[in-house]
C-alpha cells in the first residue's frame, strides 16, 4: 500500500469518449455509501494513487461513516476508476449515477478526509447511526403525486439550488447551508408549513442529504418519513420532468442539468452565486458571470 505522505503525481488529462455524432463526451459518475471505514489515511492514499493512474478528475470524500464520490473522465477512464473502487470490499457494488457532458466539469482530482461525508451533526452527533428512513422509488412516488396518496414533499436543498428548479408543491426551508436544516424545520413546524402527522417525502440532488435528514425527522417526531431513492437525478432518469419545474443545480462546473440529464449551459454569478441562464446577465449589483465553476463545492451526489 502507498504511504499517505508520499508525493502524488499530477493527474494527466483524461481522454473523453466520442459520441455517435463525432463530438467528444465526458462521462460523469456520482454516488455515496454509508459504511464504517477505518484506516482512512491508508484508504485515502490508495484511492488517490489508483484514481490518478486512471486519469479521472473529481472529488472523493472519506469519513469514518462512509464515502462520497463525484468523478468524470472518458469512458475507459471511468471504467478503470470503478475497478479501483471495487478493489475494496467495503466499496464494492457502489451505486454510481451516470450522465454525460461535453466537457470535464472538474479541474483536478481531490481525495479528502472529513468528519462527515455530508456535514449535518458536526461534533454533537449521535453516538450511533440513526435508523435509516425507508426509501420510495420514483415510480411509486409518481403514483402518489398523481393522486394515489396525499403526502407532503420537503426539499432539503439550499435556497441557491432551489432557484434552478424543483417540485412546485414542495416545502422549502430557505437555508443556505445544510447545517441549518434542523432549525429551519423547527421554524416551518411553528409556522404550520410542515405537519408531524402527514406522510413526508424528502428529496435532494443525489440522496445523501436525505440519508441524514430523514432519520433525524423521524427522531424529531414525524410519524412517517420517506426519501426519494437516488434523489432528483434518479427521478430525472426514471420520470423526466414529471411534477418538476426547471432544472437541477449540481455541484460541479456543469452548474445545472435538465430533466434529460443534459447540461443547461448555465453559469454562476460571482457576485451573488445565483445560477444565470445562457446569454442572460445577472440582475445583482455585483454581476460577473463565472464560466462554469461552482463556488459551492462538493456537497451532494
Amino acid at each position: 500500500m502507498s504511504r499517505p505522505d508520499e508525493p502524488r503525481p499530477r493527474a494527466e488529462s483524461t481522454s473523453p469518449m466520442i459520441a455517435p455524432d463525432g463530438a467528444a463526451r465526458t462521462v460523469n459518475v456520482s454516488g455515496y455509501r454509508f459504511v464504517p471505514l477505518s484506516d482512512l489515511p491508508v484508504l485515502q492514499a490508495d484511492l488517490d494513487a489508483g484514481l490518478r493512474r486512471c486519469g479521472v478528475l473529481g472529488t472523493v470524500l472519506l469519513a469514518e461513516e462512509g464515502i462520497n464520490v463525484a468523478l468524470a473522465g472518458g469512458d475507459d477512464a471511468i471504467a478503470q476508476a470503478i475497478e479501483v473502487l471495487e478493489r475494496d470490499p467495503r466499496l464494492a457494488g457502489l451505486w454510481l449515477k451516470r450522465s454525460e457532458s461535453a466537457r470535464l466539469p472538474f479541474s483536478k482530482l481531490k481525495v479528502r478526509i472529513r468528519r462527515e461525508i455530508i456535514a449535518f451533526d458536526g461534533r454533537h452527533g449521535p453516538s450511533a447511526p440513526r435508523p435509516a428512513a425507508p426509501q420510495v422509488s420514483p415510480d411509486r412516488l409518481r403514483r402518489w403525486l398523481d393522486g394515489e396518496r396525499r403526502v407532503q414533499l420537503l426539499d432539503t436543498r439550499n435556497e441557491y439550488e432551489i432557484r434552478a428548479g424543483g417540485f412546485p408543491r414542495a416545502t422549502s426551508l430557505g437555508i443556505d447551508h445544510f447545517r441549518d436544516f434542523k432549525g429551519a424545520v423547527e421554524a416551518a413546524l411553528e409556522q404550520g408549513r410542515l405537519s408531524l402527522d402527514e406522510p413526508l417525502v424528502t428529496f435532494c440532488t443525489g440522496g445523501i442529504r436525505c440519508e441524514k435528514a430523514a432519520p433525524w425527522l423521524l427522531e424529531r417526531g414525524f410519524g412517517e418519513v420517506h426519501q426519494i431513492e437516488g434523489g432528483i437525478l434518479n427521478w430525472f432518469e426514471q420520470q423526466g420532468d414529471a411534477h418538476w419545474s426547471g432544472d437541477c443545480f449540481v455541484f460541479d462546473d456543469r452548474v445545472s442539468l435538465t430533466p434529460q440529464l443534459a447540461e443547461t449551459g448555465a453559469r454562476l454569478c460571482k457576485g451573488c452565486q445565483r445560477v444565470v441562464s445562457p446569454g442572460e446577465p445577472c440582475a445583482c449589483p455585483d454581476a460577473a458571470v463565472e464560466p462554469g465553476a461552482s463556488a459551492h463545492g462538493h456537497v451532494d451526489t
